[in-house]
């Protein structure tokens, strides 16, 4: 009986002592590293960041990238081709389109086929969605379509519109440079006590991208995870006038010149369904 109480207790303290995390300021916000990267028309600088709370950490990488022509910025399917179980590494993909750097996609055959795919200027998947979306346009204009409002059908209007690529995860982080209240309810948990590794994607104008992959899960490194409410606020400290929430946890994952820069949640890369990559 007291071996029990015992066990019960100490699950309680784990669980108090994660709460009590997730719920305040870390003690310390440190840039750790910095690397930056000249392609002529490709310009990326990745910091990696650290977040120091009582008794873990939290590190995160944010990569800002400028390109010179907005069309630098790319998708690719696993198995190049649109498929509802196709699913390979994120470095496997990126490598067979000499990507510079790339992170995972929306993960868009994952569970509910639901939401708009674009990609790369076709329409994949054009159904009706309670979740946020988001839009890139061919000038590279970043643009949300608010969760409840996309019917079946627009598709096409947006193709002739201008529209290069829809994702269909988040929910919406920042919009007009502002944090985005989020739903009590999504696909993911939105709450302030939730950490998890995440990958999302920012802009802060049509040739300035900002791209952020958060570890968790690894003890000693990354212990558990970045918030949404946390992801909201680098993205507002980074200048972007709006960001997106792709998929994450064991799918977190960046990859520059055809290195993993993040560590990831597993043992290995978790295999995925899409990339978005940026190119010379």
């Amino acid at each position: 009986m007291k071996k029990h109480f015992l066990l019960l207790l100490a699950a309680l303290l784990c669980a108090l002592s994660a709460f009590a995390q997730a719920a305040t300021e870390p003690n310390s916000k440190t840039i750790e590293e910095t690397n930056t990267y000249d392609y002529g028309t490709l310009k990326i600088t990745v910091d990696r960041w650290c977040y120091a709370f009582n008794n873990t950490e939290l590190r995160f990488f944010v990569a800002n990238v400028h390109v010179d022509d907005p069309a630098q910025m790319q998708t690719a399917f696993a198995g190049e081709e649109y498929s509802k179980s196709e699913a390979e590494a994120t470095s496997d993909i990126a490598a067979r389109h000499d990507a510079v750097l790339a992170i995972n996609g929306d993960y868009y055959n994952y569970k509910d086929k639901v939401g708009l795919v674009i990609r790369n200027g076709v329409l994949y998947r054009d159904m009706a969605t309670t979740r946020d979306q988001l839009l890139v346009y061919a000038d590279g204009t970043f643009a949300a379509i608010p969760r409840n409002t996309y019917e079946t059908g627009a598709g096409e209007q947006l193709l002739a519109d201008g529209v290069v690529q829809c994702f269909t995860f988040g929910p919406l982080l920042v919009d007009n440079y502002e944090i985005v209240e989020l739903p009590e309810k999504y696909i993911i948990s939105t709450k302030d006590t939730i950490r998890e590794p995440r990958t999302a994607i920012g802009q802060v104008d049509a040739n300035h991208y900002v791209l952020i992959v958060a570890d968790g899960r690894r003890e000693g490194w990354s212990d558990l995870g970045m918030t949404l409410q946390e992801l909201q606020q680098v993205f507002v400290e980074q200048g972007c006038r709006i960001a997106y929430n792709l998929d994450g946890g064991g799918s977190a994952t960046m990859i520059l010149n055809g290195e993993r820069v993040n560590k990831t949640s597993g043992s290995r890369e978790r295999n995925v369904s899409d990339i978005i990559y940026f190119t010379r």
